[in-house]
């Protein structure tokens, strides 16, 4: 397939307003990128347990000064079930990666189609979907993109309504809309 400069300059632009539109929804990078230093080793901990664990990791992985203050930020989640870290969640929902014999749940479908990347391995997501509650499932190589074979990843879709609610947890707002 050629593509000609000029398309492909089109395409360029398009997934860079689709990064600044995530950027813009889903600030959690920038806020770990202007956080102090042992917020963001404490988070990296926290996230670098979740990839080599699939699981989330013990309360002692950072003080509860750090943690509180990861979860105003709400880089983190903590509750009954352990710390959960976007993408991972600790509690279960409907979204479930599975990876390497290894299976986690997502905190929403955006963050389910980030989990291979950052594990490193193919993976496959099932879900079901918020509005019919008909079964997803999606298969993704390591690198995220989406497996062709037995699907029509043209089909495939994330669609998000915004609404996250201020001092809210983004897995309790925003993520039930995706």
């Amino acid at each position: 397939m050629n593509i000609s400069t000029e398309s492909r300059l089109e395409l360029k632009a398009a997934v860079t307003r689709a990064q600044q539109k995530l950027a813009d929804e889903f600030p959690l990078q920038a806020r770990i990128e202007d956080a102090h230093p042992t917020l963001q080793s404490t988070y990296a901990r926290i996230l670098g347990h979740w990839i080599r664990e699939a699981a989330p990791p013990a309360a002692g992985i950072g003080s509860q000064a750090v943690l509180d203050a990861l979860c105003a930020m709400d880089a983190i989640v903590i509750g009954e079930q352990g710390i959960g870290c976007y993408p991972f969640s600790a509690r279960q929902t409907e979204i479930h990666v599975h990876f390497a014999g290894k299976s986690v749940h997502a905190m929403c479908a955006i963050d389910a189609l980030a989990i291979p990347r950052m594990v490193r391995h193919a993976a496959r997501i099932i879900a079901r979907c918020v509005v019919c509650r008909c079964h997803l499932a999606c298969s993704l190589a390591a690198n995220g993109s989406v497996e062709k074979e037995h699907q029509n990843p043209e089909a495939a879709r994330v669609v998000w309504e915004s609404g996250a609610g201020e001092g809210q947890a983004c897995c309790n707002s925003l993520c039930a809309n995706i």
